[in-house]
């Protein structure tokens, strides 16, 4: 029975000592980053929102224009309401809600045009910064690099966001690019 014993301890220190070596070697060593600050804060992000901005003033600009219209005609059906015949009136109001519907699809047309420009930049951007992001993840050894917000991160040490050394690499490669262009 002692055999027995005495072979079962040492099974399992030996076990033991080969799973706390194996442990050594496989490291987790986990980053994350802050994509929205980078969209926000990079040489390309704030050159893409410039230029969507640029692209869609005009439009703004008509929309608010409707909008000013559909507020008048609005005001004056309220005022004109008891002045008018019924029939006056309803052919009014269906004026006004042909116009409503109009400008509400306009705004929708807008946004999604808006939409799909922002996803297509964002896209762009997004793949400039993959190869970077994989760079940083090898040279650093990291197993997994998440993303700040859309990962699920509660909690993370400071020292493991790589937010500012991704964007700092991005910036100094896009201009890099801007240069060689020129």
């Amino acid at each position: 029975m002692k055999k027995i014993t005495m072979i079962l301890a040492v099974s399992l220190l030996l076990l033991t000592a080969g799973s706390a070596t194996y442990a050594a070697d496989t490291v987790t060593k986990i980053g994350y980053i802050d994509l929205q600050k980078i969209m926000l804060q990079s040489n390309e992000g704030k050159q893409a929102k410039t230029a969507l901005e640029k692209q869609f003033s005009a439009r703004k600009k008509e929309l608010n224009e409707k909008k000013q219209e559909l507020e008048e005609m609005q005001k004056s059906l309220e005022t004109q309401s008891s002045m008018l015949t019924r029939d006056a009136l309803m052919e009014k109001q269906a004026e006004f809600m042909k116009k409503r519907d109009a400008f509400l699809k306009l705004v929708q047309e807008y946004d999604k045009e808006l939409q799909e420009q922002d996803g297509e930049m964002t896209k762009n951007i997004l793949l400039q910064l993959q190869d970077i992001i994989t760079k940083i993840g090898k040279d650093g050894h990291y197993t997994v690099i998440l993303e700040k917000s859309q990962g699920g991160i509660l909690y993370a040490p400071k020292e493991e966001d790589l937010t500012d050394k991704v964007l700092k690499q991005f910036n100094e490669e896009t201009a890099k690019k801007g240069a060689a262009k020129n």
